[in-house]
């Protein structure tokens, strides 16, 4: 029965960057799975028949870029989209912590 199913980006599947991305490191030992860029995750993502990635935080472009990379990172990424038909349903911002702390 697992066999007879095969995605399709009619289901609308969707993953976070973060999700496909993670390589398994926590507070016990390193990573145990290799890092993926962005790029590699959609290329992934459309093999497997992922209608679409989410983005969470920074995990598309590092906090720290500079207008030049960050320019540099969206259009490598956009082109991978383009490439694949995946879309971006969700995008979320981080709205708690750090300097700024709002309150």
């Amino acid at each position: 029965m697992a066999d007879d199913y095969h995605p399709k980006p009619e289901h609308k599947f969707s993953f976070g960057l973060w999700t496909v991305g993670n390589p398994g490191r926590d507070a016990f030992g390193n990573q145990v799975r290799k890092t993926l860029s962005p790029v590699e995750i959609v290329h992934l993502l459309a093999e497997v028949g992922t209608w679409g990635v989410d983005f969470h935080n920074n995990d598309l472009v590092p906090i720290d870029a500079m207008s030049k990379e960050r320019n540099q990172i969206v259009a490598t990424f956009k082109a991978a989209l383009d490439q694949t038909g995946v879309v971006v349903p969700v995008a979320t911002t981080k709205s708690h912590g750090g300097p700024s702390n709002l309150h």
